[in-house]
């Protein structure tokens, strides 16, 4: 089984200097292998981290704790009576979207001090997430922006933050923090709580921590990109444990494919399975994003691979439909 010791961590220094090569491996096996990986020296400030930080757990102290313990209580009387709560998750969460229309003025209970804050670390964010689908390009041979050119659709990506607190729990073994599943979209940027450990990913049989770091970003590849490189990066379940102890803070900002962008496997790729370039094999199916997201959102804790071939039936469909004729 993985360890801690061995989960991907890069230094993005490094990529400047003649560890590139080394570091370069470090994200193929990442992506290849992992489907996560830690960045340090991305850039970020730490003094911007911090603030996000600082106004993101009070913002759950002052105005969502109090709302959130209503809730904890309910669910823990059930679960104590013999309910089933597990398809709850024990965590606090808002969205703040940013492209392709932002949402952060109409959020309730947001300071004007934190709306700024979120704006400014947004930005960064946005930033570190194309620079890191170029060095996914240059990993996989591709043309440097041409994920980014994936994702764009008509009217650019979809890209927004989840902001999540992950209180104690005084009975992990009724309910996790958040159920296991891969992500739907494409790049995942996450600042993690430091302190207060709880995500976990699956590798091969077992479930693998991904190790709480000062200053950190975690990088997760979504379900998309696993399609846009016909398998070579996967999408992998990942989850959050409850913990008796500790509020895990997670601000997760998903850089996802806009709504109406065509997916499909990049057919460099799909030609590099087939012996001949014009034999290209793909081996997953071409759909559009927000089509994939309809059926995502009624099946996320379950197995990607049935949405997978849901898309695919649904493009074969399409594809015979008999055209009309007057």
């Amino acid at each position: 089984m993985a360890s801690v010791a061995s989960f991907p961590v890069i230094n993005m220094e490094n990529l400047e200097t003649e560890e590139r090569a080394a570091a370069m491996e470090v994200v193929r096996d990442a992506c290849e292998n992992w489907g996560f990986f830690e960045m340090l020296n991305h850039g970020i400030s730490h003094e911007l981290m911090d603030e996000v930080e600082r106004v993101s757990k009070a913002h759950y102290a002052n105005c969502r704790e109090e709302r959130f313990k209503e809730f904890a209580r309910r669910t823990l009387e059930a679960g104590e009576k013999g309910a089933d709560v597990k398809d709850i998750d024990w965590e606090n969460t808002f969205f703040v979207r940013h492209r392709p229309v932002s949402n952060l003025a109409d959020l309730p209970d947001v300071d004007d001090h934190y709306r700024q804050v979120m704006k400014q670390f947004a930005s960064e964010i946005e930033k570190l997430s194309e620079r890191v689908l170029d060095l996914l390009c240059e990993n996989l041979g591709l043309e440097k922006g041409y994920l980014k050119k994936a994702f764009a659709g008509s009217n650019g990506p979809t890209f927004g933050t989840k902001v999540s607190s992950y209180p104690p729990c005084p009975r992990p073994d009724l309910v996790d923090g958040l159920r296991a599943h891969t992500d739907a979209g494409g790049i995942i940027l996450l600042f993690q709580d430091d302190q207060v450990s709880g995500l976990q990913l699956l590798k091969g049989e077992g479930w693998v921590d991904v190790p709480p770091m000062r200053h950190a970003i975690v990088a997760n590849i979504g379900d998309q990109l696993e399609v846009i490189t016909n398998g070579r990066y996967k999408s992998v379940m990942h989850r959050v444990l409850t913990r008796p102890d500790g509020n895990r803070m997670s601000i997760a900002s998903f850089y996802n494919p806009g709504a109406d962008a065509v997916i499909f496997p990049a057919p460099a790729l799909a030609a590099a399975e087939a012996d001949r370039a014009d034999a290209a094999v793909a081996a997953y199916p071409r759909f559009v994003f927000e089509d994939y997201m309809n059926l995502y959102v009624r099946h996320k804790f379950e197995a990607k691979e049935p949405r997978f071939e849901a898309m695919k039936s649904a493009a074969e469909v399409v594809h015979t439909a008999p055209i009309a004729t007057a």
